[in-house]
């Protein structure tokens, strides 16, 4: 959590920023579907933190803005980083901690952390600080599915014990139900570009290894597990406005 302090005080300092430049716009309630893409920086807890370090996400989603400022949407995004804390490939190393290709040389592997969410959002904008009545602070609950697995790769696909399905033995691909709760600013300018989402998010999910065999362990992982999700998360909305009908007087 100590990692997530600057960015949550940089959040409040640009979310007071734009309190000003909000209360500008146009002060009637509106109705709109938008779409929108987004980014993130996740700190992992529960189980998630043995397996992984910060990981960050992208992708987007699509909506719907009542007048009554309650949004539903629904959102997808494919999660990646590089600091993977567990090694499953420990019993293919030899006396020299290596792992050697069919040519008998050292093979070139990476692994990362590799996954994606998809979730249906419910929230609600409540005007605050003079902005606009399409704008404030926004709260948020989430439902839907987060999965996430080791990305195994090797350069040249030359080493046998890690491509194809035996690859598949050592992925530790978990998946299973999540929520989430986000509170942050939710900006609608309808005299500017300026719409945009920002705030933190904390995501629960009750995941369980899927692979009907670990190669490391040499046995079956069935064990429920509980992966956390600390975010800070930015948006940019494209809403699509219904133009007004002009009214011409001819003389």
């Amino acid at each position: 959590m100590r990692k997530l302090v600057p960015y949550i005080f940089a959040l409040s300092l640009f979310v007071l920023s734009v309190c000003k430049l909000s209360a500008q716009t146009t002060d009637k309630k509106e109705k709109y579907p938008f779409v929108y893409v987004c980014s993130s920086v996740q700190i992992p807890g529960g189980d998630l933190k043995d397996r992984f370090g910060t990981s960050f996400d992208i992708g987007g989603g699509l909506g719907y803005k009542f007048k009554s400022n309650i949004i539903l949407g629904i959102e997808s995004t494919y999660i990646f980083g590089n600091d993977v804390k567990e090694n499953p490939l420990e019993g293919l190393l030899n006396q020299f901690n290596q792992i050697t290709n069919m040519y008998g040389e050292i093979s070139d592997i990476t692994m990362r952390q590799d996954g994606l969410q998809i979730k249906a959002t419910a929230g609600k904008i409540f005007p605050v600080f003079g902005s606009n009545q399409n704008s404030g602070i926004y709260l948020r609950g989430s439902f839907g599915f987060l999965q996430h697995k080791i990305y195994i790769e090797n350069q040249g696909n030359n080493t046998p014990q890690v491509l194809d399905d035996y690859r598949k033995g050592y992925d530790r691909l978990c998946n299973g139900l999540m929520v989430s709760e986000f509170v942050g600013w939710q900006n609608f300018s309808s005299k500017s570009a300026m719409h945009f989402l920002i705030g933190f998010e904390i995501s629960q999910a009750w995941t369980q290894n899927r692979r009907s065999w670990d190669f490391a362990t040499n046995q079956k992982i069935d064990a429920q597990r509980l992966d956390l999700l600390y975010t800070f998360k930015i948006a940019y909305y494209i809403p699509f406005y219904k133009r007004e009908a002009t009214n011409y007087f001819y003389y």
